[in-house]
């Protein structure tokens, strides 16, 4: 079948791709055309003279033939050229990334919904998560915003969540920090992705020329788990300090898949908030931390997560953040030791990040520093929501956009060696996983919620939002104001399912009649969810009738 003409998502603004000159498209074509001629010049040299260190000093001089050509700022349809979504290919990848579904829309779509957020007026802006009003100048402006910090983990991520994310915070962080480890929470080890390409890449998305990638090595077969996970958060706030952050401003700290709303952050940015008002807390964690209340979207965006929130990401003013903060007013706290090391739990009387807040240790108000990984954990702190909602709002004032993978593939690798492994991920059922897994799988193949009551053998955790985002109540991220994203991602989603369901068969090496006995219990198992919900159905009528 020939393969269907898709669109290349347009330049960051469209006008500067329609006005380019033909230059820096024949320089980009001569630099393929001279990448091309220098490889097989390179092969050439390889086979006759058998010179690695040659071949390698060729293909060298071919990347610099490259920069040297296309040196000037990145012309419009360039950018677009390595956008390009695929939705038939979701793990094609650019720079070594794979880009997942991307929006074709201009980001002069997305530009102009940011605009209209930000300018949105302050007093209500403030009072809508019940916060005052910062002291004005004289032209109602804010004397000062706030600068933002912002750090995560991050490792084989597409393009298509960290587009999401940005999208969401473009242009708004003073500094933004991203830490890689060359192993997994279990030791296992994994490449690095995030070159210097990539890293550029990530300021145009951000907004921001203050950004790193920092890399995590440590071969300590003993450090494992979270407890790997909390040490490599620590190069978060190591980057913030090289960033230039200070006492003032926020450490914003998350998953790559997590986001605070633009609008939250402009308000926290611009409005008075108790918690980064270090003269009336002292950093203690009961009042000092904030954490969204969080909006969660399961695989696609059309599957939104009914009744349900996050606790993650979370936000600290700098004064309370370890290396940043002044040691002489608060402590740094003793941490319970775990084989000889320092573990990441506080001493117990220094405030636990766990169970009940013992603070008998503490005096003088000096409270301890947050490290990043108090940062991450349950270590004090309350939900944000919306207090004062707009009429057909929600109060979420965060989102989780947990396992937008494109590759299930990998999905599968993540339950079999992070956090909770589960010995037969690569051969159950992707349903039987974990509950966001049945939920996701039941919404992209239209299948019918199960109840939650524990007494039905194929219960569910949570159930999703009927009819998806355009059955919700805002807010949503940026990015899912493009519909024609939203249904390219849910059908590749469903997609990728069914060939996740076939390969898995593969796998076990299923024969016909086994393969037909699983899809027959499987439809008699929907057959049981579509008659409880019409039994539910019934009895909500009833009682309207009866009413």
């Amino acid at each position: 079948m020939p393969r269907k003409h898709r669109k290349r998502k347009p330049a960051e603004e469209v006008t500067s791709a329609t006005s380019t000159s033909s230059g820096p498209r024949v320089k980009f074509l001569f630099a393929r055309v001279a990448l091309i001629l220098l490889a097989c010049h390179s092969t050439y040299v390889f086979w006759t003279t058998s010179s690695v260190s040659q071949l390698r000093a060729l293909l060298e001089a071919s990347k610099e033939v490259l920069q040297q050509i296309i040196q000037e700022e990145e012309p419009a349809w360039v950018r677009a050229l390595e956008l390009q979504s695929d939705d038939q290919n979701q793990t094609s990848r650019y720079l070594g990334i794979s880009r997942g579904i991307l929006s074709n829309k201009p980001m002069s779509f997305f530009r102009e919904i940011q605009d209209k957020i930000d300018q949105e007026d302050l007093a209500e802006r403030c009072h809508r998560y019940g916060f005052s009003v910062k002291k004005q100048n004289s032209d109602n402006n804010s004397t000062s915003l706030r600068r933002i910090f912002y750090g995560s983990l991050i490792a084989a991520e597409s393009w298509e969540t960290l587009d999401i994310v940005a999208t969401e915070a473009y242009g708004l962080f003073a500094g933004v920090v991203f830490v890689e480890s060359n192993r997994t929470q279990h030791f296992i080890p994994r490449p690095f992705h995030w070159n210097a390409e990539n890293t550029e890449r990530l300021r145009r998305l951000y907004g921001t020329p203050q950004l790193q990638v920092r890399q995590f090595i440590n071969e300590d077969s003993g450090l494992m788990d979270l407890y790997r996970e909390h040490e490599q958060r620590e190069e978060i706030v190591k980057g913030w300090k090289e960033l230039g952050m200070g006492p003032e401003d926020i450490g914003y700290l998350g998953d790559v898949d997590e986001a605070f709303t633009r609008d939250f952050l402009r308000a926290v940015q611009s409005c008075n908030v108790e918690e980064f008002d270090y003269k009336t807390h002292h950093c203690d964690q009961r009042k000092a931390k904030m954490q969204g209340f969080t909006r969660v979207f399961e695989t696609s965006p059309d599957c939104l997560v009914k009744d349900r929130s996050w606790f993650h990401p979370d936000m600290v003013i700098g004064a309370c953040v370890e290396n940043i903060g002044d040691e002489k007013k608060n402590i740094i706290a003793p941490r319970d030791p775990i084989n000889g090391r320092p573990g990441p739990h506080r001493s117990p009387g220094f405030g636990s990040c766990y169970g009940p807040v013992n603070v008998e240790n503490i005096t003088d108000n000096r409270f301890p520093l947050y490290n990043a990984g108090d940062i991450r954990m349950g270590c004090g702190g309350r939900f944000f929501p919306i207090k004062n909602p707009p009429p057909k709002y929600t109060t979420y004032s965060a989102f989780h956009m947990h396992n937008f993978f494109v590759d299930l593939h990998a999905l599968r690798f993540k339950y079999l060696t992070y956090g909770h492994p589960i010995d037969n991920a690569m051969t159950a059922p992707l349903e039987d996983l974990h509950s966001d897994l049945r939920l996701m799988v039941r919404c992209v193949k239209n299948l019918t919620d199960a109840p939650t009551e524990n007494h039905f053998a194929d219960k569910q955790s949570n159930h999703r939002v009927q009819g998806g985002v355009d059955g919700a109540l805002p807010p949503f991220p940026i990015y899912f104001m493009d519909k024609d994203y939203r249904n390219r991602k849910h059908e590749a989603a469903r997609l990728q399912v069914e060939e996740d369901e076939q390969r898995r068969r593969d796998r076990l090496g299923m024969d016909p009649v086994q393969r037909r006995y699983e899809d027959v219990t499987l439809e008699y198992k929907e057959a049981r969810r579509h008659m409880w919900s019409k039994e539910k159905e019934a009895e909500r009528i009833k009682s309207l009738l009866s009413s």
